[in-house]
């Protein structure tokens, strides 16, 4: 019977460890040619914008269908973010998991196996762009695959928004010194490696302020028409990947309003076999552009509903509750539903 999983369980059962191993098997299959990643569809009408996307994984007996509405009411909020398993073999629900922190998880994960494959491992300072949701997770990850990460700056538009992100991570990471700063022409000469995870529509800061040998993972343009990087990065950059070129082609606005074609870019998944480097030399600028993929998503939620199982949490729901458990549609010849 499937469970029903909230993020109080995924918070339990998806640690940062484990996220990072579980986006590190998605891009394993990927290497492999053994799962497909279904990129983003975006539906929009009447000031709603429906974002689904998915995946399949028959190797690990598992597909997933994620969506999430974003309304815009003068601001932009997103709503419950969804994530339907199937088990691959019967087609069964195994899962529905809330997936806001799960999203958040394996977000931050890829940034970290991109890092540990692409930065210096003598990494020490992180300058983190970005004062919301996503921004101190990506510190929590990096910590875990830097071992001399410690100095963080974080750079946000508002003084005390940039503060107060500053104060999250002072108190989950007392060994890291951090600092907040509104200025990033104070902030990006210093780092070793740089994150942006923000809403930005136009580069948050001028590319030649990179020092040699840095690296730079951008988490926050997946619109083809908002840029968190500018050209500067790019012409500087040695080598420049991606999580999917297919993703990339579409919404990677880092990418097509800088005018680099994403066919140019190499896909994480080769450099995470091991087919190509992510970085050549000490002083090589480095990016990696995270859009999320779907597959992410499905190991990450396997993962949890694996846990779970054997923990016994989350609600789970019998036929007794919902009859359609039980229920299979017949299907045509050509296996289509109509």
């Amino acid at each position: 019977m499937p469970r029903i999983l909230d993020d109080a369980v995924v918070d339990h059962l998806l640690p940062p460890a484990t996220a990072a191993a579980s986006v590190g098997t998605a891009f394993d299959l990927l290497a492999a040619g053994t799962a497909h990643d279904q990129p983003r569809e975006r539906s929009a009408a009447g000031g709603m914008t429906l974002n689904v996307m998915s995946a399949i994984a028959p190797t690990l007996d598992a597909a997933v269908v994620k969506s999430y509405p974003v309304v815009r009411r003068g601001s932009s909020r997103a709503s419950l973010i969804t994530v339907l398993v199937y088990a691959h073999r019967t087609g069964q629900l195994r899962g529905l998991l809330q997936g806001d922190l799960l999203g958040k998880r394996r977000t931050a994960a890829a940034s970290a196996v991109a890092a540990r494959a692409m930065a210096r491992p003598e990494s020490a300072t992180v300058c983190l762009f970005g004062t919301g949701f996503q921004a101190p997770a990506q510190v929590t990850a990096l910590v875990e695959v830097l071992p001399e990460l410690d100095a963080v700056v974080v750079v946000g538009r508002s003084a005390e928004r940039a503060e107060a992100t500053a104060g999250v991570l002072r108190e989950a990471h007392p060994g890291l010194r951090v600092e907040a700063e509104t200025d990033p022409a104070r902030a990006v000469p210093r780092a070793d490696v740089v994150v942006t995870a923000t809403g930005a529509a136009e580069p948050l800061f001028d590319g030649g302020l990179l020092r040699p040998g840095t690296h730079v993972t951008a988490v926050g343009s997946n619109d083809a028409r908002r840029r968190e990087l500018d050209a500067t990065v790019f012409r500087r950059a040695a080598h420049v990947v991606v999580d999917s070129v297919e993703v990339a082609r579409r919404e990677c606005g880092d990418l097509l309003a800088n005018g680099f074609d994403p066919d140019a870019a190499t896909a994480f998944a080769a450099v995470h076999a091991g087919r190509v480097p992510g970085r050549s030399a000490p002083d090589d600028i480095t990016v990696f552009e995270s859009h999320g993929l779907a597959l992410q998503d499905l190991v990450c939620a396997v993962a949890v509903l694996d846990a779970a199982d054997a923990a016994g949490l989350g609600a789970v729901v019998g036929p007794e509750a919902w009859p359609l458990l039980s229920h299979t549609t017949p299907t045509d010849p050509g296996g289509e539903i109509h």
